[in-house]
C-alpha cells in the first residue's frame, strides 16, 4: 500500500495524511516501508504530530489493565499493564505527563527491598520503559517532576526534592538529565510546603504544584509553586483562590493552569452541590493570576476529592466551560460487599450531562491507588 501511495501522492500530502493519524496507528505504520519509517521517526514530524494530537485520559484499573479514554466519544481501550509495573516488581502510585511520556513513581515499602520507591519513564504508545536509578536513594516523601530545557525541547529532565527547601534548613534537590544519564544536585530553594493531595502538573516544559494553605488576610490561601527547568529555579508564581477542601490542578488550553475547587458536605453520606473552576492567563505573561471561569451548582455532583482508599480522579477543563472527569467511587454491592465503580463524567454549568460506567471491580483495603491522568499519546521516544 505504501508503494502505491508513493507513486500516486506527493510526499507533502502523505505527510499531511500521516500527521492526522493517531499515534498508536503510526507506531504500527513504521514497519510499512523505509520512507514511512524515516518520516514517522523524524523529530520535526514527531513534535508537529504531538502538538496537533488530541488529549486522552489514561489510568490503571485494578493494577492489571491500562485504560485509555477518548473524552469526546467516551470510548476506552484496554491493554495489559507492563509486567515490570506489577507486584512484586514495582507499583505505580503516581504519574506526571510530559509530551506523551509518563514519569511513573511508586513502590512497595517492604523490608526486602533496597528502597521504598522506584522511578521510571514510560511511553504507553511505544511500550518503552526506562528505569531511573537514584543518585543515593528515593523516599516516599519525595516529590518528582518532568520537563525540558526551553532551548532544546528534547532535552528532558527529572526533578526530585523533599520540601520545603529553605535557606535555614537546606535539603537536597536533584536534577536528572537524560543526555548524560546522571543526577546532579542543584541549589534551588523555596519556603512553602507542597500540598501532597494536589499532584503537580507539567506544562510547556515546566512543573507546577499547589502549596499547602496558610492564613493570608484571614483566609486560608496557597500559592502556585513553579520550577523552571531552563533556569533550574523555583518561583512562587501566583496566589491561589481561597482554600477549599478539594483542589485539583491541571493544564488548561495548552499554556495555562486550571484549578478545580470543591467543598464537601459531610454526613451519613458525603455530598457536594457545587464545583468552582478557576483558570490563569498565559503562563508566559509577565504577571500570572487566577480568574473564576465558571461554577457548577447541582445536586449530587461526583466527589472529586482525594480519599485514602480510592483513586484520585483525573479531570480536564474544556474551552466551552465544561468538565470531564474520570473517577473511581467506592460502592456497596447487592451482596453487601464493597466494590469500586469507575465512571466517566461530562459536566457543564447545568450539571451532569453524560455519565458512563467504564469498569467495576472488587474493593479491598490496600489495593493499588492509581489516579487517572490527562495525557497526549505521542511517538516521542523514551530517551536512552
Amino acid at each position: 500500500m505504501a508503494s502505491s501511495w508513493k507513486r500516486l501522492l506527493p510526499p507533502e500530502l502523505i505527510e499531511e495524511i500521516l500527521i492526522r493519524t493517531p499515534a498508536e496507528s503510526l507506531n504500527r505504520f513504521k514497519s510499512t516501508c523505509k520512507q514511512w519509517y524515516d518520516l514517522i521517526t523524524d523529530k520535526r514530524f514527531m513534535y508537529n504530530h504531538l502538538d496537533r494530537s488530541p488529549q486522552r485520559f489514561i489510568r490503571i484499573d485494578d493494577g492489571q489493565t491500562v485504560q485509555i479514554m477518548d473524552p469526546v466519544t467516551g470510548i476506552h481501550k484496554d491493554s495489559p499493564v507492563p509486567d515490570v509495573f506489577r507486584y512484586p516488581h514495582s507499583l505505580l502510585d503516581s504519574m506526571v505527563h510530559c509530551d506523551g511520556l509518563m514519569l511513573c513513581f511508586g513502590g512497595y515499602p517492604i523490608y526486602d527491598r533496597e528502597r521504598d520507591v522506584d522511578l521510571a519513564v514510560w511511553n504507553p504508545v511505544t511500550s518503552k520503559i526506562k528505569w531511573i536509578e537514584p543518585l543515593v536513594c528515593y523516599s516516599e516523601t519525595d516529590y518528582f517532576g518532568i520537563g525540558y530545557d526551553n532551548t532544546c525541547r528534547h532535552n528532558y529532565k527529572i526533578l526530585r526534592f523533599s520540601g520545603p527547601l529553605t535557606f535555614d534548613d537546606p535539603e537536597q534537590c536533584e536534577i536528572y538529565e537524560f543526555k548524560s544519564d546522571s543526577w546532579r544536585t542543584v541549589d534551588a530553594k523555596f519556603d512553602w510546603d507542597v500540598d501532597p493531595q494536589c499532584k503537580g502538573v507539567s506544562v510547556n516544559g515546566n512543573m507546577y504544584w499547589v502549596t499547602d494553605a496558610a492564613p493570608v488576610y484571614n483566609q486560608m490561601q496557597g500559592f502556585i509553586l513553579s520550577f523552571d527547568f531552563t533556569m533550574e529555579t523555583f518561583k512562587n508564581l501566583c496566589v491561589c483562590p481561597p482554600f477549599h477542601e478539594t483542589r485539583q490542578l491541571a493544564c488548561f488550553s495548552g499554556d495555562r493552569l486550571s484549578l478545580l475547587l470543591q467543598d464537601i458536605q459531610h454526613g451519613i453520606e458525603d455530598v457536594s452541590t457545587e464545583i468552582e473552576v478557576w483558570v490563569t492567563n498565559k503562563l508566559t505573561d509577565g504577571v500570572v493570576s487566577f480568574t473564576k471561569y465558571f461554577n457548577v451548582t447541582s445536586p449530587q455532583l461526583p466527589l472529586l476529592q482525594f480519599h485514602t482508599d480510592t483513586a484520585r480522579p483525573g479531570y480536564s477543563i474544556g474551552n466551552h466551560k465544561n468538565i470531564m472527569a474520570w473517577c473511581e467511587e467506592k460502592v456497596k454491592e447487592d451482596d453487601d460487599t464493597w466494590g469500586a465503580c469507575i465512571t466517566f463524567y461530562q459536566i457543564d454549568q447545568g450539571g451532569i450531562r453524560k455519565q458512563i460506567e467504564t469498569g467495576r471491580h472488587g474493593y479491598y483495603f490496600g489495593d493499588p491507588i492509581i489516579c487517572s491522568y490527562v495525557y497526549v499519546p505521542s511517538l516521542i521516544p523514551v530517551p536512552d
